[in-house]
């Protein structure tokens, strides 16, 4: 009996030692693996673009500002031993001015880094709707700001992470290779209350709140952040409009009673103007 436990014990060794030599290997496969973006020009877009606009794309629409920070040099988004230490990256003039316009276009909407290779650690996936003129704006937004000399953190990845990445558990560490690289970019509704603004707008709550809005663990989250929400609003009797625009002014679940836990961006959702808070409402009240 002690023999075989002896070889029982031996041969999980090896099964798991093979097991952490393969996720190792593909997931520096994957690291390494470049993408071939869509040729497109966007710098005539983006010399005519809304600059206001892209400064509210960047700080309420899209929520870059959650991993860039308000100066965009980048601030820590995950410090965890088994998923890694992950920052958003400074994205200032400093760390820019050799990217073209389309090099910047291109690690938003495809989630392709300059070099080919995927970016890391950049929700691409939320932004595969987003329209050329949206994006030509937050360019132009980008390209303002004042350069902050701050070298980007370099990431670190943990076992969790990488096995994650390795079974596509984890699109946020490799967004390129979740991304149909042969799609153009999405079409914007006129701006205003309807429900077809406000499901343009939504396709940024997709990283957490999933496809289908149905909420979950989300992927590649810090594991102590709790599972997103059903956003679902139509099947749910605590909302209707006034309730949903009071959860927006307030922070307060009109479920719960209780103030909304991170990462759910409160700070952002209480800067929304009217128009963007109806048409989320417009749209959301119709997902049952």
């Amino acid at each position: 009996m002690k023999k075989l436990l002896l070889r029982g014990a031996a041969a999980l060794a090896v099964f798991v030692a093979a097991l952490v030599g393969f996720v190792y290997f593909q997931f520096s496969q994957l690291m390494a693996k470049e993408y071939k973006r869509p040729e497109f020009t966007i710098s005539d877009e983006v010399a005519a673009a809304d600059l206001e606009l892209g400064k509210r794309i960047y700080g309420v629409r899209a929520g870059c500002v959650d991993c860039h920070g308000e100066d965009l040099a980048g601030k820590m988004v995950i410090d965890d031993p088994a998923m890694g230490v992950i920052h958003g990256a400074n994205i200032t003039p400093y760390k820019l001015s050799n990217w073209s316009d389309e090099d910047i276009a291109a690690i938003i909407r495809y989630g392709v880094h300059k070099d080919g290779r995927s970016a890391r650690g950049m929700p691409s996936f939320d932004y595969e709707n987003m329209s050329k003129s949206d994006i030509a704006a937050l360019i132009k937004y980008v390209r303002s700001v004042p350069p902050v000399e701050k070298e980007s953190h370099q990431n670190t990845y943990g076992p969790v992470g990488r096995a994650l990445t390795v079974f596509g558990q984890l699109p946020l560490l490799v967004p390129a290779s979740h991304i149909d690289q042969t799609k153009g970019f999405g079409e914007k509704p006129a701006e205003g209350p309807t429900y077809e603004f406000g499901k343009y707008l939504a396709n940024s709550c997709v990283g957490c709140h999933g496809s289908e809005y149905r909420g979950g663990p989300i992927p590649g989250g810090d594991p102590k952040w709790p599972p997103a929400s059903d956003i679902r609003l139509g099947a749910n009797a605590k909302y209707n409009e006034e309730s949903f625009r009071q959860m927006i002014a307030t922070g307060i679940s009109p479920v719960t009673n209780l103030p909304i836990k991170p990462p759910m961006p409160v700070a952002l959702l209480k800067q929304m103007n009217d128009t963007e808070i109806k048409a989320l409402w417009e749209f959301f009240k119709t997902l049952k």
